[in-house]
């Protein structure tokens, strides 16, 4: 390569109408599973991509959904005073209330381990206890990383915050737990400023705990152990949402290649199999999950290619549950397990999530929550074959993608929705980042924390990758 490339790519829809999808998406509100909005959103994403020439289907999947409607916390004092405490969201899946609330006394539980139940009278009571969040470094990433770029950049990546609730590190209190004591309904501590609490949909992939909870921020928090500290404290928790057995689609859509319409290709060439590039339709703002818009730009401009000059076929899957425990619903490894024949036919994968973010974050702790200035750090992981890492790498240097971290496989996973065809065999590259703000539903859905630019500069960076594997021999491992 002579050098990172710039600009656009014949073909793909500029930066300006990468965004209108992205804006459009984020139109129908929050695509929480299973809303309203969430089916708005894969109906769209359905008429767009037949309109661009696809072969559209739908498979509808079972969905034990859970949406809340309304939640509030009220307390009253030792001194008789009653105050409406904000809060700042609630616990997806944890439980709900009738519209008239639950109200007992609250206990202090601190961390909420094991032992934080032994001799406080717990049953009968709502329990008050710390949802940490570690102060984590983004060295984290660059610990694991075979390779950052910039490469000078390593260094300055692993020092910057990472702190991450999304990440579930510690684990937030456990609700079994709570339940099993007696507890009624649970107020967790979110360790975070306001802004950054508000709306956290977090965390997003438990089962249902019958425990209702609700999220406040750091500094509603300390006034409520400060209430506690003048002597007994009753609360009244509401959490209303339905609760439902649901259904929603899986979004398949294929772009035959070159061995599809040849009567008698030639095994020679090597590009037998298609590429799945795959996605989520469920979030709850313009970066979680805007794979969509993004997959829709790429099937866009490969269905403008004759058939005959794409190599492989290129199946285009959206998947609806990422946001929900995975016995909630069917993941996309045991639907692609479903679906035999149709997981016989792939040679490979590649997986986009949230794209074109910006970082913002407290710097570790030592300024107010606010806007770092930089992009957010992205990582493009792959699995199960060295040739097509080495092609990853080759095509996040050429692109100039910066502040990009390299990774191999962790455990069991590769991170988002590349677990799934990763846990299948199948070579797999994955590209994601995860800010602060990932999973928060709130005003103006983070447009604000999107760059336009990056935005599409990331799309550029997948359509590229996705042409070369479209004419990658099997890439072995």
């Amino acid at each position: 390569m002579t050098g990172p490339r710039r600009g656009g790519l014949a073909g793909l829809v500029g930066p300006d109408g990468l965004w209108e999808s992205v804006e459009r998406m984020v139109s129908f509100g929050p695509r929480l599973p299973g809303s309203p909005a969430h089916h708005r959103h894969i109906d769209d994403l359905d008429v767009r991509l037949r309109r661009a020439g696809l072969e559209v289907t739908r498979h509808p999947v079972p969905l034990a959904r859970w949406l809340a409607d309304d939640w509030s916390l009220q307390v009253v004092d030792a001194r008789g005073v009653s105050t409406t405490v904000p809060v700042a969201s609630y616990r997806p899946y944890s439980g709900e209330t009738s519209t008239h609330g639950v109200t007992a006394s609250v206990v202090d539980i601190g961390a909420g381990d094991a032992a934080d139940y032994q001799n406080r009278p717990v049953n009968g009571a709502i329990v008050l206890a710390d949802g940490r969040v570690s102060r984590l470094p983004a060295q984290v990433l660059t610990d694991l990383a075979d390779a950052v770029e910039p490469p000078g950049a390593r260094a300055g990546l692993a020092a910057e915050d990472y702190t991450r609730v999304w990440l579930g590190v510690p684990a937030p209190p456990d609700l079994a737990l709570a339940r099993r004591h007696g507890a009624v309904a649970m107020i967790e501590i979110l360790d975070l400023p306001p802004p950054l609490a508000a709306g956290q949909y977090t965390p997003h992939q438990q089962q249902h705990a019958g425990v209702a909870t609700l999220h406040v921020d750091r500094e509603q928090g300390a006034r409520l152990r400060a209430l506690l500290a003048l002597g007994p404290l009753r609360a009244t928790v509401v959490l209303t949402a339905r609760r439902d057995d649901a259904t929603v689609d899986y979004l398949l859509a294929r772009l035959p290649g070159a061995d599809r319409t040849d009567p008698d290709p030639d095994p020679a060439a090597g590009t037998h199999g298609d590429v799945l590039v795959a996605t989520h339709t469920d979030g709850q703002n313009a970066v979680e999950e805007n794979g969509g818009p993004a997959l829709l730009a790429l099937a866009e401009r490969l269905a403008r290619r004759p058939a005959a000059r794409r190599g492989r076929g290129a199946l285009f899957l959206f998947s609806p549950a990422h946001m929900i425990a995975d016995a909630a619903t069917v993941k996309p490894d045991a639907w692609l397990r479903a679906h035999p024949r149709l997981r016989t036919s792939l040679a490979m994968a590649l997986v986009a999530e949230h794209l074109g973010a910006m970082g913002w974050d407290e710097r570790g702790g030592t300024a107010p929550y606010g806007p770092t200035g930089r992009s957010e750090p992205v990582v493009v992981a792959v699995g199960h074959s060295d040739r097509l890492r080495r092609l990853a790498l080759d095509e996040v240097r050429a692109g100039g993608l910066a502040r990009a971290a390299v990774l191999p496989p962790t455990g069991d996973g590769l991170y988002g929705e590349g677990t799934f065809p990763y846990r299948l065999g199948l070579p797999t590259v994955e590209f994601i980042s995860g800010p602060a703000y990932l999973l928060q539903v709130g005003p103006g859905d983070h447009l604000d924390k999107l760059d336009r630019a990056l935005l599409h500069r990331h799309t550029v960076f997948l359509a590229r990758l996705l042409d070369r594997m479209l004419v990658l021999p099997a890439p072995g491992p």
